[in-house]
């Protein structure tokens, strides 16, 4: 990919490069989605409305003194100290948990969340399920909340794929955020995160039914987002170059349309023009390469840090499995080596990838990824991670043993919390 050099093209590589951490600690900050459905039906509960998440919301605010609702004619969510709960566009509810180093802060974060928000549902006869996709309704009756942002997001990818809608009604994730602590770091790691992909997509696949229909194939949320729009999604161009690096990842940024600039505190709809069309020569300001950065949806996101998008929602003891997984792989030497030595070794493609996507989604765990059965690699994972945690920590990662000996989360869950 061509690398810019254009003054919105410096404003990118010199935003990343500010998100360099200095002081190398393994933090992590994770992303948890929930479905709010009726529990006798199974059918996903509106915003709006008697009993609407809307109301959901704020009696759950009232359980945390203190907090405070986010800006906007309408609650569309709140912060605490220790994280910030949001709305993704239908009604799909989110907590991300602050920065941390320690999983057993995530889950002791994450428990008193969870507690809080089944007191609220009790009532109402409802559950928080933390699976893939939208186990029972119909993408086409869901509502989204009343945001411009996710209207125009919405009326645009109606013109890129056929996944639009499905992915912002109909799917849920968890997402694991890590720090980088130079350029060459950041490499390393968004390189081996995109090596490890398969696996760890596999092991977080967590769907067995769509829209009332029971699955036949594996990784429907991937299946999901490959139809959205090609332009922002799945793998960054070139990742596995030898030196990939921030000038790179603006380049795939200026090859985006952006659907809409915040202009004059109002969203302008700018359509199929890129960002290298919009700018130009021109400078970016920090509010418009902010929303820019929020409209790329690839499955390793860079910020100010790196942002892992590739899991599917699920229950609380796979979750943390995930971040300590993610933090033992990505935070060690090990890890990352062993996929620098990978991608060199087996001249790893964006199309090894696809390869193997394909695999996993008709094979699942019976498939075989860059010439290794997905059970040998995945194990090999989980070995790696354990080596590479603290004591306290490996615990953590047992459940993901279950996965790979039974075959799918689903398989010891039930898709039932």
């Amino acid at each position: 990919m061509e690398r810019q050099k254009t003054q919105w093209a410096e404003a990118f590589t010199e935003y990343f490069r500010k998100g360099i951490k200095r002081v190398p600690r393994p933090w992590l900050g994770v992303e948890i989605e929930h479905f709010i459905l009726r529990r006798d039906t199974g059918e996903a509960v509106p915003y709006a409305g008697p009993g609407g998440v809307r109301e959901i919301l704020r009696s759950l605010m009232t359980l945390y003194p203190g907090a405070t609702a986010l800006p906007g004619e309408d609650l569309f969510g709140f912060s605490g100290p220790e994280f910030v709960i949001t709305l993704e566009p239908a009604a799909q509810l989110e907590i991300s948990i602050a920065a941390t180093e320690s999983v057993a802060h995530i889950r002791e974060v994450y428990s008193g969340f969870l507690r809080n928000l089944r007191e609220v549902l009790a009532s109402l006869e409802y559950e928080a399920l933390t699976v893939g996709c939208q186990p029972v309704s119909r993408v086409e009756e869901l509502t989204l909340i009343p945001k411009e942002r996710y209207r125009l997001m919405d009326g645009h990818f109606a013109w890129t794929g056929t996944g639009g809608r499905e992915m912002m009604r109909g799917t849920a994730s968890v997402q694991v955020s890590i720090d980088f602590f130079s350029e060459d770091d950041f490499r390393q790691k968004m390189q081996a995160a995109y090596f490890f992909s398969p696996v760890l997509k596999l092991l977080a696949n967590h769907a067995t039914a769509f829209e009332g229909n029971p699955l036949t194939c594996h990784l429907k949320r991937t299946d999901i987002w490959n139809r959205v729009d090609p332009s922002r999604c799945g793998i960054v161009p070139e990742v596995f170059k030898s030196d990939f690096g921030f000038a790179d990842y603006a380049a795939f940024l200026g090859k985006m349309p952006p659907i809409f600039l915040p202009v004059n505190g109002e969203n302008r709809y700018t359509g199929f023009q890129t960002v290298a069309e919009i700018y130009g020569e021109e400078p970016l300001e920090e509010e418009a390469l902010v929303h820019i950065l929020s409209m790329a949806f690839p499955d390793v996101r860079l910020k100010r840090y790196l942002e892992l998008r590739m899991a599917d929602s699920m229950p609380e003891v796979f979750m943390l499995a995930y971040s300590a997984l993610i933090k033992g792989a990505l935070y060690s030497r090990e890890g990352l080596t062993l996929a620098q030595e990978s991608i060199r070794a087996g001249r790893i493609t964006e199309y090894d990838l696809q390869v193997a996507e394909s695999n996993l989604m008709a094979q699942g765990w019976e498939a075989t990824i860059y010439g290794k059965p997905i059970r040998e690699m995945a194990t090999a994972l989980l070995a790696l991670a354990e080596r590479n945690l603290p004591v306290e920590e490996r615990a953590f990662l047992e459940p993901f043993r279950q996965v790979i000996r039974y075959g799918g989360i689903s398989k010891i869950t039930g898709n039932s919390e």
